[in-house]
């Protein structure tokens, strides 16, 4: 008996350390697909995934012999094995039911095979990646809740510690699959597989600062048609009649007393409250009532954006003698632009953004179009909240509403406690290419049974008193000119919590707390602050919220030229 034990505790202690090489091979290899998927690198994913279907079945073929089982049932030492066994067959069951029936797919493409030829893009692959994405999506969400379902109490620090990384990889990961799963589905309707869509693409100007991003400064058409992309009219805010008195679509009173009417009635303002269907609706409005035609969705795209797509085109030439590229494409078109026409001339700058988005579209249409770079810079955009969508379909906003193009505030605290932290000029003036920001949130939502979430907002002026004095009329306020400028500060506080507490720290020239509102299912308050050159003000914004459970807290602000500052404190999470 003693020499069956002994010859029973090596054999397991040798599959153990199997087991272990094995799983940790393979996580090595999931990281290796992410980083594919992010480059494009289709085939080395179809390998990639042949090597990980290898180390997961060793995996679960060393924790299934009878030795093992037996193993289970000793007091103490079973609880361990069983949870490297359960490991051991969630990982397996990714690799088998996700990524092998992805890669089969992601195998037959290459970056050439997506490239755009004659203004067509090749929708086959991704209808098939679209049909594939579904499935996958829903065996790894069923595979996390296993995975999460482990039980590790009690457990050497070894597998604990296993337990809880795999359990943090497997959350973080779903919601990325769920993000791919939810514009997959829905890519090829968008790309015209059912029929013809006419979209309008937004290109906001964040040197004039709004929640989303910036003011809806130039509008082009988009016809698509089965992988057929071309561009239609194009159109510039000025274009469209100031329709005061008469908003272009139903106004939401509670959203005017925040916002003002003028967010109803002028299409530039459009895009003032942090939620992008609000924007696209009055956009869409604003096209079919005073250009015409069907507008099927609406896209925005800033110019922060652009730039990272010109990392996949390269530098474009432009009739006026500059070259866009993505050095220059922030600064050129959101200031140097201004310095370059007088002010009866300014309507000239309308006529190079349209040029540029012209000139952009037809450089991504090309086949010399570095795809693994676009696929990186679409995603990096989308990820910044810089690239947004919105569609006139119920069934393809409904999917488009649960992912990262939504540009939704998330209404409840399951899965995320969101606090927001949004700007808008309030100066008529082009001066946020000037304004620098930081936003911190210290919360103690993982601690205490009634949390609170403390936001603090920072906003600095650049520029010196001598800067402000030279610039062009269009670019200073043009109700104060080169004295100050105004920006309003919106706090939006996660869903459920009440507003507590405000505070101004410093003024700069004078803040003031504005009002206590509800926005969106969420508590708001609003501040405004006048600026000097080279001034800063900060202001505190404290919500309290009820007991409750709360996801991950985390912080959303507009996406300026300057991309916000921003820091969590969350004693416990």
């Amino acid at each position: 008996m003693l020499v069956v034990a002994v010859a029973a505790t090596g054999w397991l202690g040798y599959r153990v350390l199997g087991a272990k090489a094995s799983l940790e091979a393979a996580q090595g290899l999931v990281g290796t697909v992410k980083d594919q998927a992010g480059s494009a690198d289709f085939a080395g994913i179809a390998q990639t995934a042949e090597l990980l279907s290898v180390h997961t079945s060793d995996a679960v073929a060393a924790t299934n012999d009878p030795v093992w089982r037996a193993g289970e049932l000793v007091p103490w030492v079973g609880k361990n094995l069983t949870a490297v066994r359960e490991m051991a067959e969630v990982v397996d069951s990714i690799s088998a039911d996700t990524v092998t029936p992805l890669a089969a797919v992601a195998g037959t493409l290459t970056p050439d095979s997506l490239k755009p030829v004659d203004g067509h893009i090749n929708i086959e692959p991704i209808v098939q990646l679209s049909a594939a994405i579904g499935p996958a999506a829903e065996a790894f969400h069923a595979a996390v809740a296993r995975g999460e379902a482990i039980d590790v109490e009690g457990t050497v620090g070894p597998v604990a510690d296993a337990g809880a990384k795999l359990s943090g990889m497997l959350s973080s990961a779903d919601a990325l699959v769920g993000d791919a799963a939810s514009i997959l589905q829905i890519a090829p309707d968008l790309l015209g597989a059912n029929g013809p869509r006419n979209y309008v693409l937004v290109f906001q100007n964040l040197a004039e600062s709004t929640a989303l991003g910036g003011t809806a400064a130039a509008l082009t058409e988009v016809h698509v048609d089965n992988g057929a992309i071309s561009i239609g009219r194009q159109a510039s805010s000025g274009d469209f009649p100031w329709r005061d008195g008469n908003p272009v679509i139903t106004p939401d009173p509670n959203v005017e007393a925040i916002f003002e009417p003028l967010m109803y009635t002028r299409l530039n303002l459009s895009t003032s409250r942090p939620d992008f269907p609000t924007a696209a609706e009055i956009a869409q409005a604003f096209w079919q009532q005073h250009i015409g035609g069907e507008v099927d969705a609406v896209i925005s795209v800033d110019p922060v954006a652009l730039s990272h797509l010109l990392e996949a085109t390269g530098p474009i030439p432009m009739s006026t003698g500059d070259q866009l590229s993505k050095e220059n494409a922030v600064k050129l078109l959101l200031n140097e632009i201004y310095f370059r026409y007088p002010t009866e001339e300014i309507h000239r700058t309308d006529d190079f953004f349209e040029e540029a988005a012209k000139s952009i579209f037809n450089s991504l249409m090309s086949p010399t179009t570095d795809m693994p770079k676009l696929v990186a810079a679409v995603t990096r955009g989308v990820s910044q909240q810089r690239i947004l969508a919105w569609s006139a379909d119920p069934e393809v906003q409904s999917k488009l509403a649960s992912s990262p193009l939504s540009g939704i505030l998330p209404s409840s605290n399951d899965k995320a406690t969101t606090t927001g932290v949004f700007f808008r000029d309030m100066s008529a003036s082009k001066m946020d290419f000037y304004l620098k920001t930081a936003a911190s949130l210290s919360t103690n939502v993982c601690e205490a049974a009634e949390p609170t979430f403390t936001t603090t907002v920072d906003l600095t002026s650049s520029l010196t008193q001598e800067q402000a004095d030279a610039l062009p009329p269009y670019v200073a306020s043009g109700l104060w000119g080169s004295e100050h400028f105004r920006t309003q500060v919106f706090v939006y506080g996660p869903p459920g919590t009440t507003l507590s507490a405000t505070e101004i720290n410093s003024q700069g020239r004078l803040t003031t707390f504005d009002l206590s509102a509800d926005d969106l299912g969420r508590p708001v308050a609003s501040f405004m602050v006048w600026l000097a050159p080279g001034q800063t003000s900060q202001v505190t914004a404290t919500f309290t919220g009820p007991a409750g459970n709360y996801g991950e807290p985390q912080l959303r602000t507009t996406p300026m030229i300057h991309g916000t500052a921003t820091s969590i404190e969350a004693p416990g999470c």
